[in-house]
């Protein structure tokens, strides 16, 4: 079980005809290739949700979600996880 070392991206997105307003976020590998895919959470509750569920702490989730809503754009810099974790929170392929 291969630990990844990256960045995560969360992009707030603004709705379309096809789906409304909505938060992106994605894996990014300092170095190597991986299959990394974008999660779409709809929410800010639903992103602090997704952010506890891949082991950052509450305040934490709650802190970036926060940032990304009112910024646009975050970056969370040394997220040290293995392929499985990020398989199961589908960041991942």
């Amino acid at each position: 079980m291969a630990k990844l070392t990256g960045t995560i991206r969360i992009t707030t997105k603004a709705g379309s005809d096809k789906s409304g307003a909505h938060f992106e976020v994605a894996f990014v590998p300092y170095s190597g290739r991986v299959s990394a895919q974008p999660v779409h959470v709809s929410t800010n509750d639903d992103l602090v949700q997704f952010l506890i569920g891949i082991r950052l702490s509450e305040d934490e989730a709650a802190r970036w979600a926060g940032r990304a809503r009112s910024e646009g754009v975050v970056l969370i810099p040394s997220i040290e996880r293995t392929e499985d974790q990020l398989k199961d929170s589908g960041l991942l392929q």
